[in-house]
């Protein structure tokens, strides 16, 4: 079973901060884009994909945010980028989608949505991160 986030970050995020995240989750690891450059997967050393990070989107819609997360994930104001990530249930993925997520906010400001809770830049993350629960 896949674990899902979303980093809902303040600002666009650039090149130098996806690099960034890239280089968070591991250096070592191979990294492809697929659909067209639409999404961009890490990959471990047997070339099978790890994570799976969307492009992306702008959400400008006041509201829209909680109407598709539901009220856990609290207010958020807009605009705000959403970057979909999907971890597959190989081991290590989920840390390493984790990682990329804390990256983006870190640098960016804004939270991570997951099935588990809500995460800020400020709260506390595992293995040098940024993973609590508000």
């Amino acid at each position: 079973m896949t674990y899902d986030l979303v980093a809902l970050v303040d600002g666009r995020p650039s090149s130098d901060d996806v690099l960034a995240g890239l280089a968070a989750a591991g250096e070592s690891l191979g990294v492809r884009a697929v659909s067209g450059g639409a999404v961009v997967q890490l990959c471990g050393d047997d070339n099978l994909p790890l994570v799976s990070i969307e492009l992306p989107l702008l959400i400008q819609v006041p509201g829209e945010v909680e109407r598709m997360l539901g009220t856990s994930v609290g207010a958020v104001e807009t605009p705000a980028w959403w970057v979909e990530i999907r971890a597959t249930a190989r081991d290590g993925a989920r840390e390493l989608a984790e990682k990329y997520a804390a990256t983006l906010i870190k640098r960016l400001g804004g939270k991570v949505w997951t099935s588990e809770g809500v995460r800020t830049a400020e709260d506390e993350l595992p293995m040098g991160t940024n993973e609590g629960t508000n």
